[in-house]
């Protein structure tokens, strides 16, 4: 028996410890305070055993204000922690490309359906972000396109709070977070956000019109989900 199926019988041990039958109680407690030695587990090994990860890719490999911005928005909708990672891979042809993801840390279920939650409403953005940078005028220099497109994005996050925040409706178990970070993350450092719209010729109206197609996002009840809300579609 390896560790995680130790920890997935102790969970089960303890969950029975908790019965009405004094007998089957404590008999689920010896079992699970044997298995605890055996396999030299504290009661903090078990309850981390719920903080789960999920990962969904970033749109950009800088890290700009209206991907961070809708990750942390989605990450504390669904009672998460989170990060930016970035690793590099080495591709068939030998060539090594950088890779970054958004890393959602939380209790149970809400890691993937945050996660995957970033992956639907992130496309969505980068869509419409790119259909506001095709209408830009065409002497408009490339990083003012580029520029507007990011105003544009980060207005589109904002016009979609209210639909994650009234979808997700997740507590958050901020202690066991807070543990399994420290653990896991220990050198985690802050991340320069690169606001490539400061400074440019953008105007109210990018923001505007982003924040009115935010609204318009969708995120939609599939069947079979992971919990009570289940998987976003």
């Amino acid at each position: 028996m390896n560790r995680e199926q130790a920890l997935s019988k102790i969970k089960k041990c303890l969950a029975l410890a908790k019965s009405s039958n004094p007998h089957e109680a404590a008999a689920a407690m010896r079992q699970a305070q044997k298995l605890m030695a055996e396999h030299n587990l504290t009661e903090t090994d078990v309850s981390l055993a719920d903080v789960m990860e999920a990962s969904a890719p970033a749109r950009l490999n800088s890290i700009t204000p209206w991907e961070t911005t809708l990750a942390y928005m989605i990450a504390e909708a669904f009672g998460c922690d989170h990060l930016s990672k970035s690793s590099r891979h080495l591709t068939r042809s030998r060539d090594l490309i950088r890779k970054r993801d958004y890393v959602f840390v939380g209790i149970g279920a809400a890691p993937q359906v945050a996660g995957y939650a970033y992956d639907v409403l992130s496309r969505q953005c980068a869509r419409d972000r790119l259909t506001h940078i095709r209408k830009q005028p065409k002497n408009c220099k490339p990083i003012t396109k580029t520029a507007r497109g990011d105003e544009f994005a980060l207005g589109w996050v904002y016009g979609v709070r209210s639909l994650v925040e009234g979808f997700a409706g997740t507590e958050r178990n901020q202690h066991l977070i807070e543990q399994y970070m420290a653990e896991h993350y220990p050198d985690l450092a802050s991340a320069k956000v690169k606001d490539r719209a400061k400074g440019r010729n953008v105007s109210h109206n990018d923001s505007w019109e982003g924040r009115q197609a935010g609204k318009r996002a969708q995120l939609n009840r599939a069947v079979g989900g992971l919990d009570q809300r289940g998987l976003l579609a």
